[in-house]
């Protein structure tokens, strides 16, 4: 991008605040839909067999905790990333979304049945 740098990012498209705020919370809704329909699972979790457990009980979390832990992913972004990061160096794996939330990712050991005919 050589030349002038400011007439090249005025030609970009505006961003609306409002459309970005729609899509946020379109995938929160999403997100919630995924939790009381899959057992604690998106689509991704599913084919990884991972799955949110509460961190105390490693039973089913409730609608209270998936709330939260969506939205600690703001405070995962806004953190510049170190929300995501604090994984790879606590032993227990959590990320900042899990500590606000009370959850835990869990290996999923049921696997999908088949029948034989």
């Amino acid at each position: 991008m050589s030349g002038n740098a400011a007439a090249a990012l005025a030609e970009q498209p505006q961003k609306s605040l409002k459309w970005e705020l729609l899509f946020e919370v379109s995938v929160l809704l999403i997100s919630a839909i995924f939790w009381r329909k899959s057992q604690g699972a998106t689509p991704g979790k599913k084919i990884l067999h991972i799955k949110i457990v509460d961190a105390k009980t490693f039973k089913e979390i409730d609608s209270r905790q998936a709330f939260t832990r969506s939205l600690g992913y703001f405070a995962s972004v806004l953190t510049f990333l170190v929300g995501f990061l604090m994984v790879a160096f606590r032993q227990d794996k959590r990320g900042l979304h899990d500590l606000l939330a009370g959850t835990a990712v869990i290996y999923d050991d049921t696997k999908d049945v088949y029948l034989d005919n």
